[in-house]
């Protein structure tokens, strides 16, 4: 069966353009949602939730993701426009730092202009053309990213089978292909380990089975394929920078 792509704004908090005037350096320890940010003047650097540091300029796109922790530097003068929403899709289908075309560009300042003038319409005009946005650099980001068949095959492998502690034997026969050469095409196309792609889907799931309260942290670690709780606690708290029952509190508390 053909695995289907998940993709929805479910609510939009709030769009709006900025500009600094002074030198621009922002942490945030834990996004309260998710959310882009289109630099549209300036230069400088960001630091993903891995770590990851990344220069950036007008007309990139960060993705950010809630509970992510990042880091955005920019001197002096930068404008840019942030939002935040609820989306609902497989965040490791979204780069953290997307160089956007043109076209993408006027997309995303025209959804800031709609969103500010307060109309009748705003919301639902805002939802559709940002679906649009995020679904065409989805799109191309799996057509245009991973054309090698053999990384096609392990992405898709990794997804259907992300809950279980497949080794990495078991991946590389499923490619066709030795070990050490999928490991290697595998960074090098994804900017990221086997493990730690395939921990990205699992930390991704994590947080919606702890958002929805129905199961314990013992729970979430053992249906999602890690030894015990301790491993699975400390993998969920270097990626999301606090530990899973912290995380969950801090939702509910937000509610």
């Amino acid at each position: 069966m053909r695995k289907k792509l998940k993709l929805d704004i479910t609510d939009i908090q709030t769009i709006i353009f900025k500009t600094e005037s002074t030198d621009f350096s922002y942490h945030n320890p834990q996004r309260v949602a998710d959310g882009f940010i289109l630099l549209t003047e300036g230069n400088g650097f960001a630091i993903s939730n891995s770590g990851k540091r990344y220069n950036i300029k007008a007309g990139d796109v960060l993705f950010v993701n809630r509970g992510d922790n990042y880091t955005i530097c920019c001197p002096a003068p930068c404008s840019y426009i942030t939002s935040e929403l609820t989306v609902e899709t497989d965040n490791t289908l979204l780069p953290f730092v997307h160089h956007a075309s043109e076209q993408e560009i006027e997309k995303l300042k025209t959804v800031c202009t709609i969103w500010q003038s307060l109309e009748w319409d705003s919301y639902v005009s805002c939802r559709v053309k940002l679906l649009t946005v995020y679904y065409d650099i989805i799109k191309n980001r799996m057509s245009n990213h991973f054309p090698d068949q053999d990384i096609a095959k392990a992405i898709t492998f990794i997804h259907q089978n992300f809950k279980t502690n497949f080794s990495g034997k078991e991946l590389a026969d499923y490619c066709s292909v030795s070990p050490s050469h999928l490991r290697a095409k595998f960074l090098k196309s994804t900017g990221l380990t086997i493990t730690e792609f395939r921990d990205n889907l699992r930390i991704s799931t994590a947080k919606e089975m702890l958002e929805s309260e129905r199961f314990t942290v013992s729970e979430i670690a053992a249906s999602l394929g890690y030894c015990d709780v301790y491993h699975f606690s400390k993998v969920f708290s270097a990626q999301v920078g606090t530990s899973p029952k912290k995380w969950n509190r801090h939702q509910t508390e937000a509610l």
